[in-house]
């Protein structure tokens, strides 16, 4: 069960990618009530940059439990970006429930700013750090100027509008509704009301993708620690109730059609009746709308109808990414899925004031990440079966 959590987020932070790692792991471990020494699985990712400009770290495997001081029985790196923490709780569970390990640190993040001030992305980081390899096509692939992914999901938009007639609108309004759930999260970054009009009136970044519909990079880490252990620890015991993944190794040109994500095969039997809140990761809105077709909440290609007429905020009928998601608290070292696992905790163990879900007892988590949407993870956590 998730004993304890933690999160800290900068736009810039000072210190080393390291010291903010430890800064967090540290607040976790307290509000767990758990000591390093007790630590035997880590479980944690690591993309090209995010550790202090560093294009890779030698045996991170290595690094990690050097500097934090743990010896842990079983370490793995789960490296498909936004989705990965989810796993990592995942397997962290039922590594314990198999009796292999007690304690588990999971770790989500880095520092974005290095690449963020480079004018890079993350999986544009071949731009400016040399030998990095994004695909196995790249000299074919990677030769014409991008900023993926806001150059990969500004298709996407497109492609959604052309198919299905959505607007700016209808996007520009989950901005709106995600920006009127961060106005009571301390945690976000942004805490002023949001219109419509504020969003389409914000500068293209790659059209048809505005500004405030854009997930803004910035440094921190989110720890999670899972145990056997309760011992002190005032969270709730919260369990999977359902799980699932899927893994899509197509390129753009090769899938049948670039509006759908493997979110279509990750959620494929959840209970979406018995969901009280629902955390959807959001690189972009666009992002979200996929999400919400692709696990049932709607048909695809009537996501943007399903916004207008649906009010998706936490005090709505279909709560979505409640404490502002990412959009909002800022998505640390170009991964999302630390952002909207929290918030789903938070909501579960009634901590989140000012945002709080009434009676929120189950929350779908789904992670989306990797090269061109490659990966989804949906999660469910709960108390009960699904």
């Amino acid at each position: 069960m998730i004993v304890g959590f933690s999160s800290s987020i900068h736009k810039k932070y000072e210190g080393s990618t390291f010291q903010l790692l430890a800064e967090t792991v540290s607040k976790a471990l307290d509000m767990a009530t758990v000591d390093l020494k007790d630590i035997d699985g880590l479980f944690y990712t690591v993309l090209p940059g995010v550790f202090d400009g560093k294009a890779s770290l030698h045996f991170s495997s290595f690094q990690i439990p050097s500097f934090l001081g743990i010896r842990p029985k079983v370490i793995e790196l789960v490296e498909y970006g936004g989705p990965s923490a989810l796993t990592m709780v995942y397997r962290a569970e039922k590594l314990i429930e198999a009796g292999e390990i007690d304690t588990a640190l999971c770790v989500v993040g880095g520092k974005a700013s290095f690449l963020r001030e480079n004018k890079v992305t993350v999986d544009a980081v071949d731009r400016f750090l040399g030998s990095v390899q994004l695909t196995p096509y790249d000299d074919l692939f990677r030769v014409y100027q991008d900023l993926n992914p806001v150059s990969d999901y500004a298709l996407v938009a497109k492609r959604h509008s052309k198919l299905f007639g959505t607007s700016d609108e209808q996007r520009a309004l989950i901005a709106v509704m995600q920006r009127k759930n961060a106005l009571g999260n301390e945690r976000a970054m942004y805490r002023t009301p949001l219109t419509v009009k504020d969003v389409l009136e914000s500068r293209v970044v790659s059209d048809p993708l505005r500004l405030l519909e854009i997930v803004y990079p910035v440094d921190g880490f989110h720890v999670f620690v899972v145990s056997k252990h309760q011992r002190k620890s005032d969270v709730r015991p919260l369990k999977v109730e359902f799980y699932g993944e899927s893994h899509w190794s197509e390129m753009p040109p090769e899938l049948p059609d670039i509006v759908y994500t493997p979110a279509v095969e990750s959620s494929k039997g959840v209970n979406l009746e018995r969901i009280d809140a629902f955390q959807l990761y959001d690189s972009f809105t666009i992002t979200v709308m996929l999400q919400m077709e692709d696990i049932g909440l709607t048909k695809k290609g009537k996501g943007g109808e399903f916004v207008e007429r649906t009010d998706i905020t936490y005090q709505g009928e279909v709560p979505v990414n409640t404490g502002g998601g990412s959009l909002n608290v800022g998505q640390p070292a170009f991964m999302s899925g630390g952002v909207i696992l929290e918030e789903a905790i938070l909501q579960l163990n009634n901590m989140a004031t000012n945002h709080q879900v009434k009676d929120d007892n189950r929350v779908l988590i789904n992670g989306i990440g990797g090269w061109n949407r490659g990966h989804s993870v949906t999660m469910v956590l709960g108390e009960g079966n699904v």
